[in-house]
């Protein structure tokens, strides 16, 4: 046995140095591409199928900030009267799914509040508000210097470009990215027997795609 442990020991050494930025946590979640998180543990294309919307969950999606554009709403405009209308079996299997998405989010906004996390983000934000200086921007309210206290949620057209230039110019935007992506694929990987249920749960959002018993028959509240 204690032989085994050494050879398993050493497997493991150019793993941990190839990831040696990500927490050691469940290596499925480590390898889920960002962009395919909310369709791959949370089915979010099967519901947007069915249910003739946009993938849900898209903010779990991580992307660079966008300080043009809002993010998109994230629940995709799902819901309403299609998912009132469906059987039981697919509103109960949506709730489910739904209920582990927000357990995961509120986990993963607890993680980057924490002490180490906060300070990264604190650290990460310098950057972004010292090029913001550098052009001509100053913060607007009293406080700590922050993205608010800078006006980047008042809309402002000048402000926004300036601060998507300083976001890509300075890695700001990398490195936010980065850390939300690591700190998500950490919370992930507390849920791994979660997501196991969730897979089982897909033939179930699939019956309300096909032809004939789809989202068609749901709207209507007819029998899958």
């Amino acid at each position: 046995m204690g032989v085994t442990r050494v050879v398993l020991s050493a497997l493991l050494i150019p793993l941990a140095g190839c990831a040696a930025s990500k927490p050691a946590t469940d290596f499925t979640y480590q390898d889920v591409p960002a962009e395919r998180i909310a369709d791959r543990l949370f089915l979010a294309d099967v519901i947007a199928e069915t249910e003739g919307c946009d993938p849900p969950f898209s903010d779990v999606l991580v992307r660079r900030p966008n300080f043009i554009s809002p993010p998109p709403p994230a629940d995709g405009g799902c819901g309403g009267s299609v998912r009132a209308a469906a059987p039981y079996e697919y509103g109960d299997a949506v709730k489910r799914i739904t209920a582990l998405h927000d357990v995961v989010v509120q986990e993963w906004q607890a993680l980057l509040q924490s002490g180490p996390e906060a300070a990264e983000t604190r650290a990460t934000g310098a950057t972004l508000l010292q090029c913001l200086d550098r052009a001509g921007f100053t913060q607007r309210e009293q406080g700590d210097p922050s993205l608010r206290s800078y006006g980047l949620e008042q809309g402002d057209p000048a402000l926004a470009n300036a601060a998507q230039r300083c976001s890509d110019e300075s890695g700001y935007g990398s490195r936010t990215a980065a850390q939300r992506l690591r700190t998500l694929r950490s919370v992930l990987g507390r849920h791994e027997s979660e997501f196991n249920d969730v897979a089982r749960l897909r033939p179930v959002l699939e019956r309300g795609a096909e032809p004939g018993g789809g989202a068609e028959r749901a709207r209507f509240g007819l029998p899958l």
